[in-house]
């Protein structure tokens, strides 16, 4: 059997019930408007001319718009809703992450770079918050993979919930997530890392074994001490976490 020409694979965009529902809604609109406008026009022609068929003309006036609109606008309204609502779902991939929801790392990227920009402009501190779930790996093995699945959700909406509507954040990794916050200095971040694992202590996560709790690890870092570079920034990030890592290592060895 013949294989189909490489680059003739087409995306193909269904017409759902919901894109038929608008498309009829606006064809009704359109059909209304270009009713009113045929009566007026042949009104207008009729007191012009002295046309005595009157009669007829409003009769073709009303018939023409009700044979021509619908049909007309009908398929091409809903081919267009579902091509808008395909191409906004594409869009809402291409920046948010498959399991959580929340910004993927591209997106999240991209966003920090703008924030830095903006810094640079304005003269204000950017703090960024890297997020580390402890043994989450073991975790995973020990419960299953839908137990870490849901571990990864249950935290990202208790933490999205927690944040103001400036902040971003995104999972970048793993169970590792990058929390954005825009005019906030170093001091204000490390309360809000704080703030973040007395949170993450009052999470719990329904297994086979009863409910259990989880720790996060939280690598700090600040355009105040770091410059507004992406990557000094996200370097210093990670070094703090490599450090908070060393010392939960440190702390669960025999004394």
């Amino acid at each position: 059997m013949a294989s189909a020409p490489e680059g003739r694979f087409s995306h193909y965009t269904p017409v759902l019930n919901t894109d038929r529902f608008f498309a009829l809604r606006l064809t009704a609109v359109f059909t209304v408007i270009s009713l009113v406008a045929s009566l007026l026009i042949t009104t207008v022609g009729v007191l012009l001319t002295g046309q005595r068929d009157w009669l007829a003309a409003l009769s073709m006036a009303l018939l023409i718009p009700l044979l021509l609109v619908p049909p007309l606008c009908y398929p091409l309204l809903a081919k267009l809703a579902a091509v808008t609502r395909d191409n906004r779902k594409l869009r809402q991939q291409a920046r948010e992450d498959h399991l959580t929801g929340l910004f993927n790392r591209p997106h999240l990227m991209s966003m920090l770079e703008r924030e830095l920009s903006l810094s640079q402009r304005h003269d204000h501190p950017v703090s960024i918050l890297l997020v580390d779930i402890v043994d989450f790996v073991d975790i995973a093995d020990r419960y299953g993979r839908h137990t870490g699945d849901r571990l990864l959700r249950i935290f990202s909406e208790r933490i999205r919930d927690k944040i103001r509507e400036s902040d971003l954040f995104g999972r970048i990794d793993g169970a590792q997530f990058l929390l954005v916050l825009p005019h906030t200095d170093y001091n204000d971040a490390l309360h809000m890392a704080e703030g973040l694992r007395s949170l993450t202590a009052s999470i719990q996560v329904q297994t086979d074994d009863g409910l259990a709790g989880f720790e996060i690890r939280i690598g700090t870092a600040s355009t105040e001490n770091s410059g507004r570079r992406l990557n000094a920034l996200l370097n210093e990030a990670d070094y703090a976490l490599y450090q908070s890592r060393n010392e939960h290592r440190h702390s669960d060895l025999p004394g």
